[in-house]
């Protein structure tokens, strides 16, 4: 799988979790324990349109100060906005071979993309599990993200992203399981 396949199908499949969302829930806790529903939605939203600024050359710095209510009253129409925004970027000629300035250091797009796909997908499932919703992903896009992570902390010599420190792997495990250990998820966040 190519990332910008990866991320159109995460896309899709965190889209459907933000739909499922009542506003009855926004309050509710996640497994990102620092954040509501509500908190949640909007640094997922505001991830979009920080790849999407980065994809398109526009100054970060000053679109991610314009950003004000990320939710708003349709949690789904603030998220498919920014969605259809960074993958119209994303999908321009030449954005995927195009070198970044990344807080993890200069990046290829493709690379670039891949960590935005991991981050949209492990949210996704934080949002599903906090929403009781379905929060099963696909296996190709669950190994797509589990490989982009490892790499990330071969590369950064073990430093870990802003996510809980590992679980174990428990036997049988699937490639959802993986990832979700190598984050420090757990269905039994609760």
């Amino acid at each position: 799988m190519d990332a910008l396949t990866a991320y159109e199908q995460t896309l899709v499949w965190t889209g459907q979790r933000i739909a499922g969302v009542r506003h009855e829930d926004l309050a509710l806790a996640t497994p990102c324990t620092e954040w509501s529903v509500r908190a949640l939605i909007a640094h997922v939203v505001a991830g979009i349109w920080y790849f999407q600024a980065l994809a398109t050359g526009e100054p970060v710095e000053q679109l991610m100060r314009g950003l004000t209510d990320l939710v708003g009253d349709d949690p789904f129409a603030s998220y498919d906005r920014a969605a259809r925004a960074g993958l119209e970027a994303w999908r321009a000629p030449g954005r995927l071979e195009r070198s970044y300035t990344m807080p993890l250091g200069e990046r290829p797009g493709r690379d670039a993309l891949g960590i935005h796909q991991a981050d949209l997908l492990i949210h996704g499932w934080d949002l599903a599990e906090a929403t009781h919703q379905d929060s099963t992903m696909s296996d190709e896009l669950a190994r797509f993200a589990l490989e982009t992570e490892q790499a990330l902390i071969h590369e950064t010599g073990g430093r870990r992203r802003a996510y809980a420190e590992a679980l174990p792997v428990p036997s049988g495990a699937t490639d959802q399981d993986r990832l979700l250990a190598f984050v420090g998820r757990s269905a039994t966040w609760r």
